[in-house]
């Protein structure tokens, strides 16, 4: 863009804007003259709408109650006898209704209602036909039967009218005098008092009131049908779904909402009359913005003329004053882009022009330094002055060309602070920074002279310590005879970095990880040997942190193959890959199938199927066992209902909860939710989690496990005996059951340890009320001996394996209980 263009965009607008405001200003007030208006004068009217509404629903009320009241209606309710009360009261009661009726013109209904829903008593004054004499089922009396206030309101259309009207219903209470004391006596609900009003006084409110030449009032129901309206064709027709959500979202106010009807602008108010029932203003836009349209059409060609004079006058303006010396400074510039630092500017002003031809001069003599500046800001760290990444990068690359071509040996230490994260988060991020620079001080003192790049690499190449960023630095070995000589450095930078640091009367000790990568034995580009010195160092935190370590290629095939099986693992969840297998549990004494326990199995395409402990692991690592833990609560509970339909109705299904899931997941709603979908009842289903598990939790999880357990849900302690759980703390937990692990059942009947602790357990578990399972049953003598010692469940492949869905669901069918084998038991 040329100059001209430039100034004019910069200058033009200037004098236009004031202009502009003054126009905008006038505009404006008009404007919000006119809305102002026509705000007030809209929740005028809608406020005497609401007003009127609501004082016909008070006078109702007021009205249901004198009407239950009345002496005939109590004496009518209170009356047994059909012969008296529908022979001799009725009429009375019904004349009595009518009356009611002639003194109030809107009320097109009374009823009188038992309590059980049956239309006792009703009157009309036109003929309404009677259709629902039975009203137990219907809507309304299912919420008045509910209600426990005095005086029920509802707008709704009634079946018999077909038209909106206002139902108030009083309930009758009463006690009988008859058989009860007056003054000790508890009242029975003896039925309900219906009036039924007509909302006829609305429409014609709204047929009387309009708001400018187009604006008018419209009341609609919840879902947006139109029930009154000044324009009849409008009746029953729905407004828009969006017009809907922002009455909705109106509240009661004098502001005007801005929206869109029957495809014009227009302002809206709202006023909600009752629940279901909305009064809507419309108003439109157009009638309160003519006169300010064209208030604003005068603006516009104002500033119109304004700007076409402006241009004449700039454009030579600029001209003499700016583009000639601008182009004199133009020359200047290309001669110092092309190195000429000291050009020529002749001008012979002595304006900021002139004075910008002298800075240039200035500018040109201080070049060299400001390169020199950048140039070490760009190759070397900020806070440590020690060369960055990429200047670390560099050297790497020359020291390995000089290492190919002179066949030495280097190495590469890459160093972590220890706990850094600590020392920011309590300390501050100032402390932290002096730590940084502290601990840079003490590594360049630490190395040795031999321990410098060689000297053919660069000019300036003194430096072989480099920061990374954050807390992670380099140690780039130029010359190393064996892997010893960088053990040797790398343990004399721990021996130094294990004295404390002093800030601010603070003693800190922190450590440093280090790994080490060779060259050529484990790379030989720049990537090569600080990737793997980078996984050294991770593999050296894995060890307990201040140590060092060299790359080993398994370590980092275990962490490539960590990542593979996530990635696999996310892409199992999509795909369906994940199956469940069930294993029954049966009662020790009968052989009743009691339970199912779902046993999550992966059936990778590639390897098959892959057992749990070695992908659970790597679900719970990567947060993965949110969604999976999830699916299979759902799964498993919509196996179970399948089941249930079958037949199969006495059963529970047990499911493994991680402790991950127990901190990080909202476990009752998702538990509720499985319970509410499947229609199963709490008792159904099972958790299992494990005692390492649970001692790791936090007391509020807890609190959530009580929750379930109030609920019906049971809580089993899986492994039982594994862990380190003590017998208060388990007193305390929300569990209902032990599971007592397969490793002790496997060899109870041979060893008299493993015997003595199921035997415990057992014992345990009656004593605190708590059912028992043996998991890992194989053989006749475990099974019978568990039964000797009072176990309740029993879980094993002698009883069945697991097995995928059909193969169980065939189980299921062809047996519910299950033959224990009989043994005899041998004494060890």
């Amino acid at each position: 863009m040329r100059l001209h263009a430039k100034v004019l965009l910069v200058v033009v607008p200037l004098a236009v804007i004031p202009l502009l405001i003054l126009g905008w200003l006038a505009y404006d007030q008009l404007r919000s003259t006119a809305v102002e208006r026509s705000s007030i004068q809209m929740t005028t009217l809608m406020d005497q709408m609401a007003r009127n509404f609501q004082m016909h629903q008070d006078v109702a009320k007021a009205n249901a109650k004198l009407f239950a009241d009345a002496s005939l209606m109590r004496a009518y309710a209170l009356t047994e006898d059909e012969e008296e009360r529908y022979v001799l009261m009725l009429p009375s009661l019904l004349k009595l209704f009518s009356s009611y009726l002639r003194a109030y013109p809107d009320y097109t209904e009374i009823r009188f209602l038992l309590p059980d829903g049956y239309e006792d008593a009703r009157t009309t004054l036109i003929p309404i036909p009677n259709i629902t004499e039975e009203e137990g089922e219907t809507p309304f009396f299912q919420e008045l039967s509910r209600f426990k206030g005095d005086a029920f309101v509802q707008v709704s259309t009634p079946p018999d009218s077909y038209t909106v009207s206002l139902q108030v219903a009083r309930p009758v209470r009463l006690i009988d005098l008859a058989t009860q004391d007056p003054l000790n006596g508890k009242p029975a609900l003896r039925g309900y008092l219906v009036v039924t009003m007509g909302l006829g006084f609305m429409a014609e409110q709204m047929a009387g009131s309009r708001m400018g030449e187009n604006g008018h009032t419209l009341i609609v129901n919840s879902d947006g049908k139109i029930l009154f309206h000044h324009d009849p064709s409008q009746l029953g027709q729905t407004i828009s779904a969006p017009l809907l959500k922002k009455a909705l979202g109106t509240g009661k106010g004098e502001e005007l909402v801005p929206t869109l009807y029957q495809e014009a602008d227009s302002l809206l108010a709202t006023r909600r009359l009752h629940e279901g029932l909305l009064l809507i203003g419309i108003l439109p836009k157009e009638e309160l913005l003519e006169e300010s349209q064209r208030l604003g059409n005068s603006v516009g060609w104002i500033v119109l003329g304004t700007i076409v004079l402006l241009i004449f006058a700039l454009l030579i303006s600029m001209n003499v004053l700016m583009v000639r010396p601008l182009k004199q400074l133009m020359g200047a510039v290309r001669e110092i882009g092309r190195g000429n630092l000291a050009p020529t500017i002749a001008l012979s002003t002595s304006d900021e022009l002139g004075k910008l031809g002298l800075s240039f001069q200035e500018m040109a003599g201080n070049l060299e330094k400001s390169r020199v500046r950048v140039e070490r800001l760009a190759y070397h760290d900020s806070l440590t002055g020690l060369p960055n990444r990429f200047r670390a990068h560099e050297t790497l690359r020359c020291m390995i060309s000089l290492a190919h071509r002179e066949s030495r040996r280097m190495a590469v230490l890459f160093l972590d602070l220890d706990n850094f994260k600590r020392v920011n988060d309590t300390l501050g991020h100032q402390v932290g920074d002096q730590l940084l620079m502290e601990m840079a001080i003490r590594l360049q003192v630490v190395l040795r002279a031999e321990d410098v790049i060689h000297q053919e690499v660069s000019q300036n190449t003194l430096d072989v310590l480099a920061r990374l960023g954050g807390d992670e630095f380099v140690v780039l070995l130029s010359n190393v005879s064996s892997s010893r000589d960088a053990a040797k450095v790398a343990s004399r930078i721990l021996d130094i970095m294990k004295l404390p640091f002093y800030f601010n009367e603070n003693e800190i000790y922190s450590g440093c990880s280090i790994g080490i990568s060779l060259f050529p034995s484990d790379g030989s580009d720049v990537d090569d040997l600080i990737k793997r010195a980078d996984a050294a160092m991770y593999q050296a935190k894995s060890q307990g942190r201040n140590n060092f370590q060299f790359y080993s290629a398994s370590y980092n095939l275990a962490a490539l193959e960590h990542i593979s099986l996530e990635g696999r693992l996310r892409r199992a969840l999509k795909n369906n890959e994940l199956v469940l297998y069930y294993q029954p549990l049966v009662q020790a004494r009968t052989g009743k199938i009691v339970g199912l326990e779902a046993l999550l199995r992966w059936n990778d395409p590639l390897d098959g199927i892959i057992p749990p402990d070695r992908f659970i692991p790597v679900a719970e690592e990567s947060g993965l066992i949110l969604p999976l833990g999830e699916w299979v609560l759902r799964e498993a509970g919509r196996q179970l209902s399948t089941w249930h339909a079958a037949g199969f109705t006495d059963a529970c299904v047990s499911v493994n909860v991680s402790a991950i899931q127990l901190q990080r997941q909202d476990l009752v709603t998702i538990v509720d939710q499985v319970l509410k979908d499947n229609g199963l009842r709490p008792w159904q289903l099972e958790l299992e989690i494990t005692e390492t598990a649970l001692m790791r939790i936090r007391p509020e999880v807890i609190g959530d496990l009580n929750a379930m357990r109030r609920k019906g849900v049971t809580i089993s302690l899986d492994d039982f005996g594994t862990g380190y759980s003590s017998l208060s703390l388990l007193q305390e937990l929300p569990i209902g059951k032990l599971k007592i692990d397969k490793s002790f059942v496997r060899d109870m009947l041979v060893d008299p340890k493993d015997a003595a602790i199921v035997s415990a357990v057992l014992f345990i578990a009656k004593s605190l009320g708590l059912q028992s399972t043996a998991e890992g049953v194989e053989t006749p003598e475990q099974a019978a001996r568990l039964a000797e010692e009072g176990c309740d469940q029993l879980q094993g492949y002698l009883l069945c394996r697991p097995l995928p869905v059909a193969e169980m669901t065939e189980f299921l069918k062809s047996r519910k209980n299950i033959e224990i084998p009989q043994a005899t038991l041998k004494t060890y």
